[in-house]
C-alpha cells in the first residue's frame, strides 16, 4: 500500500538506518572532545606574559592596583603574541567579545609602557593591530612595589632655578642636596616675592626607574614633602625628561617633570608642568681632609659603644651610625669636611686642636654644622659639635659656636695602656659620710626589700639584716700606678668586715684642663663579661695653711661614667683622697718586710664611695 507515493516498507529502511548514522557521529564527537580541549589548552597555554611582569602595578585612570600575572593583564587573557605584540581577549559587556592589539615595551624593572587597539570582533592580530598608531595614548605602568634605585644626577648638590609656569625663580638659596640613601634627593626651593607659586618648600625626590628613547633620557620617581611623614600614595608619581648640560665649565642638568602620575605629554626637557635648571656646586669637600690625627684611625666609638664614626679612605667623609642596647643600627649619618676654621695660635698652641666645617646628611634632613677635635691621646679624641644645621655653610661657625657643646669622647677599638695621672698610694677620707655613698645604700636596701617583699619601713633597718654588707666597710686605700713599672695600673681596695673588696682598673690616656686631669679607664666585669671603658676626673687640691703647718694635698675623684664630665662641681665629687706616699715609699716597706701585699693588682680610683666598691663600681 502506498502513502505519499512512497511504498511504506522503504521509508522504514531509511529511518533505521539514519538512527545508527547519529550515534557513530555522536560517539566519535565524544572520543575527539579532549583531543580538542587539550589542543586548545596547548595553544593558549603558549602566549604568555613575561613571568617577570607578575606583580602589582599601577596606571593612570585604570581602578585599583593593576595584578599581572603570566596568563592575564587586567581583565584580559592572552590569547596569541608576535615578540612585544599581544592578541589579548576580555568580555564587553556592551559588544561581546572583545580582542585588542597590546603592544609592549619594556623600559625598566620598574616601568612598562604600552599602547593598545579598540576593540576588534574577531581575533585577528594583524588586523587589530594596524589600528595602532604611533600617537596613540602611550599608558604608563609603575610598579608598586619596585625597589628604588640611585638617582641619575651625578655629584650633589646642585643650585637650581625652578619654573612652575608663571616665571623662574633663581633664588641662590634654591639647593638639590644627596640624602644618606642613594636613592633620594632633597630639593629645597626658596620663594621668590615677584614670581607666582614661587613658594619656600622642601621636597623628597626618590628615584625608581630610568631609560633613554633615543636622544631623550627618563627617570621615574615620586615626590613628596619632606617635611611630613606621609604614607605612599600612587599621586606622588612622577615622570620625569632629563638632559645633562655645561654651564660654563660645570655640570648641569635641563629637567621637566610632568604634572600628574604618567609620562603623556612629556616631549621636551624646557617644556612640563615643573622645570628645572640644575647647576653642579663648587663645595670644596676635596680640599677639605679631617685631621690626620684623626683619620689614621678610620673607626671609632663612643665608650658605651651607642656611636659609631668611621672615616672613609679619603679622609674627607665620615659616616657616623647611632646603635641602641642590642647594638643595632638605628639611623646614620654622612659628615663631608667642607672647610678648615682658623685657630688663634693660643688655643692650640701644640696643634692638637681643628675647627672645620661640615656638611652634615641625615637621611633627608641636611645642613652644614661646626665641629672641633682635640686630639688626647693616640687612641682617645674629642669632638664638640654645634647643636643646629645651617642652610649656609659661612653661618655653621659664626651662629653656632660648638666651644660650649659639651665633649663627645671617642676611642678606638684597640686601646694601649698609658701612665695613670698622680702616682701614689692613698686613703679615703670620711668614708662613711660621703653623701653620694649614704644614696647608694638607701637605693640598695631599697632594691633588696622590694625583692623581699619588705615593706619601706624596713628601708633603714640594720644593712646586716637588709643583706648589705657594704655598711661594714670602714675604710678604704687606693694605689695609683704602684703594681707595675709603667704606672699604668691602678687598684681600690675596701676593708670591711666580712671580706675585703677589691676593684681593678687600667689606665689608656689622660689629659689636663684648667687643673682637672681626665683619664679613660677599663675594667672588666667579670670574667665572662666584655670590657667596660669610662671616664674619670681627678683634681688635686692646693695645700692649705692651718695652725702654722701645711695641710696634706686632697685628691677628688668624680663618678665614672661613659662622658668625661666637665666643671664638675664640688657637690658631684665622690670622694676624696689623702696621700699616703709614693710608690717608692711602698716598694721600700715592701723590701724591708719581705712582704708584697701591699702590692696589689691594678685599679683605678674611681667609685661612688663604699658602695663604690661594690654596689656602683660592679653594675
Amino acid at each position: 500500500m502506498m502513502e505519499g507515493g512512497e511504498p511504506m516498507g522503504r521509508r522504514q529502511v531509511t529511518t533505521a538506518t539514519a538512527a545508527p548514522r547519529r550515534y557513530n557521529m555522536l560517539f566519535l564527537i565524544l572520543l575527539l572532545l579532549p583531543l580538542l580541549r587539550q589542543a586548545r589548552a596547548k595553544v593558549t597555554n603558549e602566549c604568555q606574559f613575561p613571568a617577570a611582569w607578575s606583580g602589582r602595578w599601577f596606571i593612570l585612570g585604570k581602578e585599583g592596583p593593576i595584578i599581572t600575572n603570566t596568563s592575564h593583564f587586567l581583565d584580559r587573557t592572552c590569547i596569541s603574541k608576535v615578540e612585544d605584540t599581544y592578541l589579548t581577549h576580555d568580555e564587553n559587556p556592551e559588544t561581546g567579545s572583545c580582542y585588542r592589539c597590546m603592544i609592549f615595551t619594556e623600559r625598566d624593572v620598574n616601568v612598562i609602557q604600552y599602547r593598545e587597539s579598540y576593540c576588534q570582533p574577531e581575533p585577528d592580530l594583524n588586523a587589530a593591530c594596524a589600528g595602532v598608531g604611533a600617537d596613540d595614548i602611550l599608558y604608563s605602568m609603575f610598579r608598586l612595589d619596585g625597589r628604588p634605585i640611585d638617582c641619575p644626577f651625578a655629584g650633589p648638590p646642585f643650585s637650581f632655578s625652578y619654573n612652575r609656569g608663571h616665571g623662574e625663580c633663581k633664588a641662590l638659596e634654591n639647593q638639590a642636596e644627596s640624602c644618606t640613601d642613594g636613592s633620594k634627593l632633597l630639593l629645597k626651593y626658596q620663594a621668590c616675592a615677584d614670581i607666582k607659586g614661587a613658594e619656600s618648600s622642601r621636597e623628597e625626590l626618590q628615584c625608581l626607574a630610568t631609560w633613554k628613547d633615543g636622544r631623550n633620557m627618563f627617570l621615574v620617581g615620586t615626590i613628596k614633602p619632606a617635611d611630613r611623614d606621609m604614607p605612599f600614595s600612587v599621586d606622588t608619581f612622577r615622570c620625569f625628561l632629563y638632559e645633562k648640560v655645561h654651564h660654563n665649565g660645570k655640570i648641569g642638568y635641563l629637567i621637566s617633570q610632568s604634572g600628574d602620575p604618567s609620562c603623556t605629554g612629556l616631549t621636551s626637557v624646557t617644556e612640563g608642568a615643573k622645570t628645572f635648571n640644575f647647576t653642579k656646586e663648587d663645595k670644596e669637600h676635596v680640599r677639605c681632609k679631617y685631621p690626620s690625627w684623626v683619620t689614621q684611625h678610620h673607626d671609632w666609638h663612643f665608650l658605651d659603644g651607642s656611636r659609631n664614626y668611621h672615616f672613609t679612605s679619603g679622609n674627607s667623609t665620615l659616616k657616623v651610625s647611632y646603635r641602641n642596647g642590642g647594638n643595632e643600627v638605628m639611623r646614620e649619618e654622612k659628615v663631608v669636611c667642607h672647610n678648615l676654621e682658623k685657630i688663634h695660635p693660643k688655643d692650640d698652641s701644640e696643634g692638637l686642636k681643628v675647627k672645620l666645617v661640615a656638611h652634615v646628611t641625615s637621611g633627608c634632613d641636611t645642613g652644614y654644622v661646626c665641629m672641633i677635635f682635640h686630639k688626647r691621646d693616640n687612641h682617645v679624641i674629642e669632638v664638640q659639635q654645634s647643636s643646629q644645621k645651617m642652610t649656609m655653610p659661612h653661618e655653621a661657625c659664626s651662629l653656632d659656636d660648638p666651644v660650649k657643646q659639651p665633649h663627645m669622647t671617642l676611642i678606638t677599638s684597640s686601646l694601649h695602656k698609658r701612665s695613670c695621672p698622680k702616682p701614689g698610694r692613698y686613703t679615703v677620707m670620711d668614708l662613711m659620710h660621703v653623701p653620694q655613698l649614704k644614696q647608694a645604700r638607701r637605693m640598695r636596701r631599697k632594691r633588696y626589700a622590694v625583692s623581699t617583699g619588705r615593706s619601706q619601713s624596713h628601708w633603714k633597718e640594720d644593712s646586716n639584716e637588709a643583706g648589705d654588707p657594704s655598711d661594714d666597710c670602714q675604710n678604704a686605700d687606693v694605689q695609683i700606678g704602684c703594681s707595675s713599672s709603667g704606672q699604668n695600673e691602678m687598684i681600690i681596695q675596701e676593708s670591711c668586715k666580712k671580706n675585703d673588696i677589691v676593684s681593678a682598673y687600667s689606665c689608656h690616656g689622660s689629659w689636663e684642663e684648667a687643673g682637672t686631669w681626665y683619664t679613660i679607664v677599663s675594667r672588666n666585669r667579670s670574667a665572662t663579661a666584655e670590657r667596660e671603658t669610662l671616664c674619670v676626673a681627678m683634681r688635686l687640691t692646693e695645700g692649705n695653711i692651718k695652725m702654722g703647718r701645711v695641710e696634706q694635698q686632697e685628691l677628688w675623684l668624680s663618678r665614672p661614667t661613659n662622658l668625661c664630665q666637665r666643671a664638675v662641681s664640688s657637690s658631684q665629687w665622690t670622694y676624696k683622697l689623702t696621700n699616703q706616699g709614693v710608690c717608692e715609699d711602698l716598694t721600700r716597706a715592701a723590701s724591708s718586710s719581705g712582704s708584697t701585699s701591699l702590692l696589689m693588682r691594678v685599679s683605678v680610683a674611681l667609685s661612688v664611695g663604699v658602695t663604690l666598691f661594690s654596689a656602683i663600681l660592679s653594675r
